[in-house]
């Protein structure tokens, strides 16, 4: 009984093994897949241009003139002497008909819109130095890769399989 339980667990033991292997063999191209440790990680930036719409406003009078417009305004004249017998004096109020046109001012904000570029730097991939089995190899990626690559080895040639 003791026998058998070894041979199972042997046997099991082995079929384990052969399908953590077989995950990482590439039966393609005759490979394998390894983890390489990370030696150095640099950000590369490019600059770019956002464009930004800015807005400047200002105060600006405007005169606006009215042509051949008649308008009424009442006027109050000098006091005139009326009559020769008490020297009672009345004030005579006339009516001064315009035409011609008058102007009228009102202030009005004026706006004009701007097209400016902001100039910012933002990351756009990342250097990465990793080593395996004492080799340094280089590689540029998209993402940080943190402190260990995924490399896929076969022929002797390491690259990255990330």
């Amino acid at each position: 009984m003791k026998t058998m339980r070894q041979a199972i667990v042997a046997t099991l033991g082995i079929g384990i093994a052969a399908s953590a292997f077989a995950y990482d063999y590439d039966y393609d191209r005759g490979g394998y897949f390894d983890r390489a440790h990370v030696e150095r990680v640099d950000r590369i930036y490019s600059v770019v241009d956002q464009p930004v719409n800015r807005q400047e406003c200002w105060q600006e009078p405007h005169d606006e003139y009215h042509p051949g417009v008649q308008y009424r305004r009442e006027d109050l004249g000098p006091a005139v002497e009326i009559g020769t017998n008490g020297g009672a004096t009345t004030t005579v109020r006339g009516q001064v008909v315009e035409s011609g046109g008058y102007t009228t001012r009102r202030v009005e904000e004026r706006c004009v819109t701007h097209l400016d570029y902001d100039r910012s730097q933002q990351p756009a991939g990342f250097d990465v130095v990793y080593s395996y089995r004492g080799e340094e190899y280089h590689d540029r990626m998209n993402h940080d890769p943190g402190t260990s690559v995924r490399v896929h080895v076969y022929n002797g040639y390491v690259e990255l399989a990330e």
